[in-house]
C-alpha cells in the first residue's frame, strides 16, 4: 500500500485552523481577552512550524525541549503580556485542549469503523472532527467545567470523631471559608444544622430547636451537655457584620485525599441553620488550609 500524499498548502491550512481553534479554546477558559489578530499570528506560526516537520523531521528544531519551547512562543505571542500565574494556567489549557483534539482525531475512527478498517480516505474529516472538539470545548467547556469537573474535584468524604463516634459527611472544599477560632487561631470547618443534627445530644438539639434569637441560643447552649466542647465563632458576610456562629470543638476530622489521609485534632465545627448545597451535594465546607497545610 503506497503512503498518502500529503499537500504542504493543506497541511498549512488544516494546521492554521486547528491552531486558531485551539488558542481560541483556551482564551476562553482562562478568560482572557480575544485579540484575534494576534491569535492568528500565532496560529499562523504554529502553522508553518507544523508544515516545516514534513520537508526536515530529522531537524533539531522537531526535538521535544523545543517543540515545547515553540508552544511557549506561540502562547506568549497570542496573549502577551501575561502574569505568570496566568501563564501556567494558559499553558495548561492548550496542552489539555491539544490532547483531546489529537485524541478524538486518532481515535475516533478506530471507535467508528473498527480497527481493521481502511480510514485513511476519511483523514480530512477526522481531522475537522477533531477542530470542532476543540471549538466545542471553548463554546461550553467552561460551563461543564465549573458545573461538573471542578465540584467533583473539591468533594471531599469528611470522617469527624466526635465524643466517641465517627460520622462522616461529603465536603466541599471552599477557598472563601476564612472563618477562625479566636481562641486557637485555628480554621473552622462548617457543618449544616440539618444533616448535624442527628448526631447532637438530645438537650443541645432542643436548645437549637426553640431558642428565639442568637443570644438565648448561646446563653443556653453554654449550660448544656457539650458546654466544654462550645465555641463562639464571628463571622461577616453580605448583608450581615459581626454574626456570630456556634461551634464545638471535635476530637478528629479526616478528609481523604487520593490514597492518604489529612487529619486534623481539637477542629472546631461552626454550626450553620441554612442549606450549604442546594442541591444536597454536601454538608459541610471544608476551609483550604486544611488541605494546604495537611
Amino acid at each position: 500500500m503506497t503512503a498518502p500524499k500529503v499537500y504542504a498548502d493543506l497541511s498549512l491550512l488544516i494546521n492554521f485552523l486547528m491552531d486558531a481553534a485551539i488558542l481560541w479554546t483556551t482564551a476562553r477558559l482562562t478568560g482572557l481577552k480575544l485579540k484575534w489578530a494576534r491569535i492568528s499570528s500565532a496560529a499562523l506560526m504554529g502553522a508553518f512550524y507544523a508544515v516545516g516537520f514534513l520537508f526536515y523531521p530529522d531537524h533539531i528544531l522537531y526535538s521535544l525541549p523545543l517543540k515545547i519551547l515553540f508552544s511557549l512562543l506561540i502562547i506568549l505571542l497570542a496573549f502577551y503580556p501575561l502574569h505568570w500565574r496566568v501563564f501556567k494556567k494558559a499553558l495548561l489549557y492548550f496542552y489539555l485542549i491539544s490532547f483531546i483534539a489529537a485524541g478524538a482525531m486518532t481515535g475516533l475512527p478506530y471507535l467508528i469503523m473498527g480497527m481493521d478498517q481502511e480510514a485513511s480516505g476519511l483523514n480530512i474529516i477526522w481531522i475537522f472532527t477533531g477542530i470542532v472538539i476543540a471549538l466545542l470545548l471553548g463554546w461550553q467547556g467552561k460551563k461543564y467545567l465549573f458545573a461538573k469537573v471542578v465540584p467533583e474535584l473539591l468533594n471531599y468524604i469528611v470522617h469527624i470523631k466526635l465524643n466517641g463516634e465517627e460520622i462522616s459527611g461529603q465536603g466541599f472544599l471552599d477557598t472563601g471559608n476564612m472563618l477562625r477560632d479566636p481562641l486557637t487561631d485555628s480554621p473552622v470547618l462548617i457543618a449544616e444544622y440539618n444533616w448535624l443534627k442527628q448526631y447532637l445530644p438530645l438537650d443541645l438539639r432542643k436548645i437549637f430547636e426553640t431558642s428565639l434569637n442568637e443570644a438565648e441560643l448561646l446563653t443556653a447552649a453554654a449550660d448544656s451537655s457539650w458546654g466544654g466542647r462550645l465555641r463562639i465563632i464571628p463571622f461577616s458576610s453580605v448583608g450581615r457584620q459581626n454574626g456570630l456562629l456556634l461551634g464545638f470543638r471535635t476530637d478528629e476530622v479526616r478528609l481523604k485525599i487520593g490514597h492518604e489521609y489529612i487529619c486534623r485534632k481539637n477542629l472546631i465545627m461552626a454550626i450553620y441553620h441554612e442549606k450549604l448545597s442546594l442541591e444536597g451535594n454536601y454538608q459541610l465546607l471544608i476551609p483550604a488550609e486544611i488541605v494546604q497545610n495537611g
